[in-house]
C-alpha cells in the first residue's frame, strides 16, 4: 500500500514509479485513488502494475494531482483475480467519497453487520469497508473530531481481532493510516518538506534530486508498507492510528518513541512562551548545528512539532522556529510530565 498527504495538490509520479515495482510480488491487481477535488477518482485493474499500457499512461499524464493519494497492489487472499474485488473501494457517504485499501486477511468477516452499504465483490477488504462506512453512519458522523477518531481506532483494533489489517481510509479530507496490532507485514512514513534532498529509490539504480522536481511550498508525509527511498523512514507503531490532514499529523493513538535528546528538545519548545529557533536549540543544548537540525527534523516526521508560517525560510535554516503542534499537545504534556 501506499498513501500521500500534502498541505497542496503534488503529482505522484516520484513515489507510484517505485511502488509499482510491488507489482513483481502482488500480480493480481492495481489501483490508484486521488481526490482533484471533493470527488475522488479511482484508476484500477486486475492485472500486474509491471508493464500495464494503462499505468504507463497515468505515468505519462502530468494532470494527475491531489493532495491525497491511496495506491495499492493485490495479492489474492479471497476472491478471484477480477476489476470488482480490486482495491480501491470506493463509496459514497454524506457527500464525501470515502476510498479504502486494505493488506491482510481478516477471518469470519461476515460476522460484522452491513447497514446500507453492500459489497460488490468477494473479498474481506470490501466486505469491512462497508461495515465501517456503515458504522460511521450510524454514528452519524459528518465533521470529523478527536472523539470520532478515537471511537474508529476501536472500530480497527475490534476487526483487527480477527486477522491482519494494514489499512488506508480517507474521504478527501483526512486520511486515516492504521497498523496491523501484530506488525504485520509493516507500515512506515516518511515526513518531506523544502528544502528537499537527493534521494536514492530503493528499487531502482539512480538518485533523484528532489529538490529539481518539488515545489518549496510542498510539505507532507508519504506512508508506505516498505520504505521506497534511502530517506529515513519511521515506522508504525503495531496497533496504531495515525490521522493526517491537509499533510500535517492531527491524531496519533500512540506516542512515538523518542530519545532523551529529543524528548529535552520537545519540552525546551513546549515550554517556551515564544516560538524557538533552530539556532536557540543548538546554542541551549550546546549541540553541533548539523545535530541539532537532524533532531528537529526527526520531531518534524513524527507530527510533534511545526515550523512557523511566517517563517521566511527553509526548516532547516538556523533561523526557522518552531513551536509543537496544537492537535497533538493533550499528548505531548502526557508524554513529557505524567
Amino acid at each position: 500500500m501506499l498513501a500521500l498527504s500534502f498541505n497542496m495538490s503534488v503529482n505522484f509520479k516520484l513515489s507510484i514509479k517505485v511502488f509499482r515495482r510491488r507489482g513483481e510480488v502482488n500480480p493480481d491487481g492495481w489501483g490508484i485513488a486521488f481526490y482533484p477535488d471533493e470527488a475522488a477518482v479511482v484508476i484500477k485493474e486486475p492485472a500486474s502494475s509491471i508493464g500495464s499500457r494503462l499505468f504507463n499512461f497515468l505515468m505519462s499524464y502530468s494532470e494527475v494531482s491531489s493532495r491525497i493519494f491511496i495506491a495499492h497492489v493485490r495479492l489474492a487472499s479471497r476472491g478471484e483475480i477480477a476489476y470488482k474485488n480490486t482495491h480501491p473501494f470506493i463509496r459514497e457517504l454524506n457527500g464525501r467519497d470515502y476510498v479504502f485499501a486494505h493488506n491482510g486477511t481478516i477471518r469470519d468477516y461476515k460476522r460484522f453487520r452491513l447497514g446500507r452499504f453492500k459489497p460488490i465483490g468477494e473479498t474481506d477488504s470490501e466486505y469491512i469497508f462497508c461495515h465501517l462506512l456503515s458504522e460511521i453512519e450510524r454514528r452519524g458522523v459528518v465533521s470529523w473530531s478527536r472523539e470520532d477518531f478515537s471511537w474508529l481506532h476501536g472500530k480497527f483494533r475490534a476487526l483487527n481481532k480477527y486477522g491482519s489489517l494494514n489499512c488506508l481510509l480517507s474521504d478527501g479530507e483526512y486520511l486515516f493510516a492504521y497498523h496491523d496490532i501484530e506488525g504485520y507485514n509493516g507500515l512506515h512514513y516518511v515526513w518531506r518538506g523544502s528544502p528537499f534532498s537527493k534521494v536514492k529509490l530503493l528499487d531502482e539504480d539512480f538518485e533523484i534530486d528532489l529538490q529539481e522536481i518539488k515545489d518549496p511550498g510542498e510539505r507532507g508525509y508519504v506512508i508506505a508498507t516498505k520504505p521506497l527511498t534511502s530517506e529515513e523512514w519511521l515506522s508504525f507503531t503495531p496497533g496504531e492510528l495515525v490521522v493526517l490532514r491537509n499533510g500535517e499529523i492531527v491524531y496519533r493513538s500512540s506516542m512515538p518513541k523518542l530519545s532523551s535528546e529529543e524528548v529535552n528538545v520537545l519540552k525546551f519548545i513546549r515550554e517556551s512562551p515564544h516560538r524557538v529557533s533552530l539556532k536557540m536549540i543548538s546554542s541551549e543544548y550546546s549541540l553541533p548545528i548539523d545535530h541539532a537540525r537532524d533532531i528537529i527534523r526527526r520531531l518534524l516526521c513524527k507530527g510533534l512539532i511545526k515550523q512557523d508560517s511566517r517563517d521566511r525560510v527553509g526548516w532547516s535554516s538556523q533561523d526557522a522556529t518552531f513551536y509543537t503542534n496544537p492537535p497533538l499537545r493533550d499528548e505531548i504534556d502526557h508524554l513529557l510530565y505524567l
